[in-house]
């Protein structure tokens, strides 16, 4: 299930670059807001499997009529548009449900008006599908300097960066009950990516944007399109959009 909302304001507005944080607790709160239960389990806990969490869902930056960088952020022209995803349908149906009671949203000092909230589609993929990215797409492997473990982010240059993908994705569908082949998925990256650096619960996250496509089992591909490919998805992170269909 994916949401698309669109937000608007009668001026410009300025968010700083690590507004996903923002995005990220106005998420929560609104889940909580009309299912408590729901919302702290999210925010809390989320779904275990072999020593891995995972919250099933994620959402898009933000993507506005138009846009200026500025040294400490970007200003933004509404209308802005705004994607939220999940295999699941509750926590969006909860987020639905406080955005349509409240009809504004606040980030930071900066308040927006709910326009409009869509159900999108679930397009119905084939072999070899094409996407691109609605928000970064981030890796990382455990890299042990001496004694002491840590953690390096991979660029889709590196054939872990796939393998790890995969890896998340078959996780994922395990959480759900998912019976997915076994056969690996073929991805390919297109064209340049263009990484980015994000500051998140005070935590430096590099993610790319790029497209890439995807061959393989389709439940896979979907599964990643609905709850997003790579890690920490959950704070915007490894949201796409089906770009087209490749033609081989």
């Amino acid at each position: 299930m994916r949401l698309h909302i669109v937000l608007t304001t009668g001026e410009l507005i300025f968010l700083p670059w690590n507004y996903p944080n923002m995005l990220r607790g106005v998420l929560y709160s609104a889940i909580r807001k009309s299912n408590p239960k729901l919302g702290e389990f999210l925010h809390n806990q989320g779904f275990e499997i072999q020593g891995h969490r995972y919250k099933l869902i994620t959402f898009s930056l933000l993507f506005p009529k138009s846009s200026q960088k500025e040294k400490n952020g970007i200003k933004m022209t509404p209308p802005i548009h705004w994607w939220i995803s999940s295999p699941l349908s509750s926590p969006l149906e909860a987020l639905a449900t406080t955005l349509l009671c409240e009809g504004k949203i606040k980030l930071g000092k900066t308040e927006l008006t709910v326009e409009k909230i869509e159900v999108e589609e679930t397009p119905q993929f084939k072999n070899p599908s094409v996407f691109k990215t609605l928000s970064p797409i981030v890796v990382s492997a455990g890299v042990y300097y001496g004694n002491k473990l840590e953690h390096r982010f991979l660029s889709p240059q590196e054939h872990e960066f796939w393998r790890i993908v995969e890896l998340n994705l078959r996780r994922k569908a395990l959480v759900l009950g998912i019976n997915v082949s076994q056969e690996p998925l073929k991805f390919q990256s297109i064209g340049k990516w263009h990484s980015k650096l994000f500051e998140i619960q005070k935590i430096k996250v590099k993610g790319w944007e790029g497209s890439f496509s995807v061959e393989g089992c389709l439940e896979l591909i979907k599964l990643g399109y609905e709850a997003g490919f790579g890690e920490r998805n959950a704070q915007g992170f490894g949201m796409v959009t089906f770009h087209k269909y490749h033609q081989t």
